[in-house]
């Protein structure tokens, strides 16, 4: 199993809660970044933004549950970022799986939508 980065480390720690199964079948976590958050360092100085990747990453982890580690994005398809996330904003990252190396996700920053894209994943061994 490979070691995971400070990043990502960030991010799971940022979780509050386990990730859920909704009744759709998606799987659901909501995370909130704290202003200390790594993520948000230099995104912007005085007007912190949790940058697209950060919310990749966390859609990667969610949509990784159940899995021996984490999964490698091999691409990212359809992302649109609609809403600002702040510090302090609860987050809710919704999976929905497309089948083994494909995932429908959807962001929700304090019940708006924030982001929606699809993330596609290396193919599992």
């Amino acid at each position: 199993m490979r070691k995971m980065s400070n990043l990502f480390k960030a991010i799971v720690e940022s979780g509050v809660g386990d990730v859920s199964v909704g009744a759709d079948g998606g799987l659901y976590q909501t995370f909130v970044f704290a202003e200390e958050f790594p993520g948000f360092m230099g995104h912007f100085p005085g007007h912190p933004v949790l940058p697209a990747v950060v919310q990749m990453m966390a859609a990667t982890c969610v949509a990784s549950h159940g899995q021996s580690r984490v999964r490698d994005i091999k691409g990212v398809a359809q992302a649109k970022f609609l809403t600002p996330i702040s510090p302090g904003m609860p987050v809710t990252v919704h999976a929905r799986m497309l089948g083994p190396d494909a995932a429908e996700i959807r962001v929700m920053a304090a019940d708006e939508p924030a982001a929606a894209f699809t993330l596609l994943f290396e193919k599992t061994a």
